[in-house]
């Protein structure tokens, strides 16, 4: 669903609070059914490009969407690729999908996609168990 979403819009998308927020819950899940690829983090991007993550109860959702100035689109941070089938070597994507019109809107998601990549990897933490390519004693 969020494949082709970089060019830019000529038209803000016009949804009121209640279609924003299930428009919201169905892409967090995957797309319809859940059968999309599944999130490591999906979240609504309010103009001043903080997030409010999908995981949140939709009582604050609301309550932080309208802190936030409103909903400028959608941004979810995904992996690809998997060793284990002989495919391509697993990598992080950033797909976003704006609800704002304009160049400037897809100025700021090249901005926040690179902050949510840079605070993902920075938390990602050692691996503190052993696998299965390791040396044993």
């Amino acid at each position: 669903m969020l494949a082709a979403s970089r060019r830019p819009l000529k038209n803000d998308v016009k949804m009121n609070d209640a279609e924003l927020l299930a428009a919201f819950k169905e892409m967090s899940k995957g797309g319809p059914g859940g059968a999309g690829r599944p999130w490591l983090y999906f979240a609504i991007v309010v103009p001043d490009g903080r997030t409010i993550r999908s995981v949140l109860d939709d009582q604050t959702i609301l309550k932080r969407l309208k802190q936030g100035g409103g909903a400028i689109g959608f941004m979810g941070l995904t992996i690809f690729g998997d060793p284990q089938k002989g495919n391509r070597a697993p990598s992080i994507q950033v797909y976003y999908k704006p609800l704002k019109k304009g160049t400037a809107v897809v100025e700021k998601w090249e901005r926040v996609s690179r902050a949510l990549t840079a605070a993902f990897i920075a938390n990602l933490s050692p691996m503190k168990t052993a696998i299965d390519t390791e040396i044993d004693e």
